[in-house]
C-alpha cells in the first residue's frame, strides 16, 4: 500500500477539546462520575502532538473497501478520556462512512493518555479528534 499515505488534519487542530462544564452524571458537579466538556487542562496523547501523529501513522488502517471506491476525507470521532487516562465510549460523529470504522478503531487501539485536570484534580473529560485520510 505504498501509494496510500495517510494526510493527518493540522496535530493542534486534532488534538483539541473543549474546555470546563461537567456533564453531571451524579447529583455533585465534580462528583465521580461526572464528564466534563471543558476542564483547566485538556487531556493528552502520550508524547503530544508527535506522538499522536506517529501513533496514528503506524496504527491507522485505510480500509481496502474506501481505497477501491476512492473515498476520502476526515472522520470526527468523541471519546471520553478516564481519570486513569484509558479511552471509552467511542463514536464516530461525522465523516465518510467507509472511514468511521477505522477511525474508531485506531483511538480503540491507543495507550492510556494524559487525563485533563479540573481544580487539581484528574477528570473524566470528553475529548474531539478528527482523522484526516487522503489517498495519494
Amino acid at each position: 500500500m505504498k501509494f496510500v499515505c495517510l494526510l493527518l488534519l493540522s496535530c493542534s487542530i486534532c488534538l483539541y477539546c473543549t474546555a470546563q462544564t461537567p456533564v453531571p452524571a451524579s447529583s455533585s458537579p465534580h462528583g465521580t462520575d461526572s464528564v466534563f466538556k471543558k476542564v483547566e487542562f485538556e487531556s493528552s496523547f502520550p508524547g503530544g502532538v508527535a506522538g499522536w501523529t506517529r501513533f496514528l501513522q503506524q496504527n491507522l488502517v485505510y480500509p481496502k473497501k474506501a481505497i477501491k471506491k476512492n473515498v476520502q476525507g476526515t472522520v470526527v470521532a468523541r471519546f471520553i478520556v478516564d481519570k486513569d487516562g484509558a479511552v471509552s465510549n467511542i463514536e464516530a460523529i461525522d465523516g465518510p462512512d467507509l472511514l468511521k470504522e477505522a477511525a474508531v478503531d485506531v483511538i480503540r487501539k491507543s495507550p492510556n493518555w494524559k487525563p485533563a485536570q479540573q481544580d487539581g484534580r484528574k477528570v473524566k473529560s470528553y475529548k474531539i479528534q478528527p482523522i484526516s485520510f487522503k489517498i495519494q
